[in-house]
């Protein structure tokens, strides 16, 4: 099951920053995780698309953590937080952390072949992640509106983009993270961005994704 609807209820917010990308990288990671999970208990966990699938989620996932270590959380770090605002900087830093050795585990257990590491390893790992989502869009997002704002926020969004790859990682990161989004959604998002994007999004990025995702066969979640 790849819908992530149910995944949780976030409340409707009415800040100044508009969290919808974040939101839907956190839904992207969440999807492609569900894929991964039901690939293992279908036999399907060292399968070619299973491995395809792993790499590309996991790609996104070290980009989307090393710029979040190296840039949001160092400028909330300079904010004059409370005791209970620093501990919620150290608690994602420390998540972060803690996911690091699942990821290598499952790396080496597609590398030996080993299917009962790569169940548990994808099981531990994906429980860790979900949890750490809901964590961070609870407690660090609010501080991340309070302390940097809506200016901090597009700074963060040029700082990511350029780790991405600027306009050639968009090829590759537009339509993964929208893949199987509410139509809403993808509307919202396409519209943040420069039309050029929006065009090459829609007539060469999104079709070639269709054609060369490793899940095209395992749901229909487009």
């Amino acid at each position: 099951m790849t819908d992530i609807s149910a995944w949780r209820a976030r409340p409707a917010r009415t800040g100044q920053v508009d969290f919808l990308q974040m939101y839907a990288a956190h839904d992207a990671f969440v999807r492609d995780f569900a894929r991964l999970a039901n690939a293992v208990e279908r036999g399907e966990g060292l399968a070619a698309s299973t491995r395809a699938g792993w790499t590309m989620v996991t790609q996104q996932l070290r980009v989307h953590h090393t710029s979040e270590d190296s840039f949001l959380w160092p400028r909330l770090r300079a904010k004059e937080l409370q005791p209970h605002e620093e501990m919620v900087v150290n608690a994602m830093e420390a998540e972060h952390a803690e996911m690091d050795p699942l990821l290598e585990s499952v790396d080496k257990a597609f590398v030996a072949e080993d299917a009962l590491a790569l169940a548990e390893g994808v099981r531990d790992l994906r429980r860790l992640l979900i949890e750490h989502l809901a964590h961070e869009e609870q407690d660090a997002l609010p501080l991340l509106e309070r302390y940097l704002g809506q200016a901090g926020w597009a700074e963060f969004g040029e700082y990511i983009r350029d780790a991405n790859g600027s306009l050639r990682g968009g090829a590759t990161y537009l339509p993964w993270v929208l893949d199987g989004a509410d139509p809403h959604v993808r509307a919202r998002f396409l519209a943040m961005l420069p039309g050029p994007a929006r065009v090459l999004y829609s007539k060469l990025w999104a079709p070639s994704y269709r054609r060369h995702s490793p899940w095209a066969d395992t749901d229909g979640a487009r």
